[in-house]
């Protein structure tokens, strides 16, 4: 079976969906999960991560595909719905 997973928060940020799409894989499933970079709780893209292209790599058996969106930014609101806005845009 093959399973997408669709979330804006994925490794290396720390959310619930990590642990799910680990015991997934471990149940036998083939999971990919579609995220943004990773730039939670700073709002700047972690190392590695920067750029506007997809990136695709495997965490732990999990297929991962990154999307460019904007980053969160440093806390205000407006940045804030312009980061969500531009996940679900990618």
């Amino acid at each position: 079976m093959r399973l997408l997973l669709w979330s804006q928060y994925f490794w290396p940020e720390n959310f619930p969906i990590n642990e799910l799409a680990e015991e997934l894989v471990r149940a036998g499933i083939s999971v990919t999960v579609l995220t943004g970079k990773p730039n939670y709780p700073d709002g700047r893209f972690f190392h590695g991560y920067k750029g506007s292209g997809i990136i695709r790599e495997n965490v732990a058996g999990t297929t991962v595909v990154r999307i460019p969106i904007l980053p969160r930014g440093a806390g205000t609101a407006a940045r804030l719905a312009l980061n969500y806005i531009s996940f679900v845009i990618a």
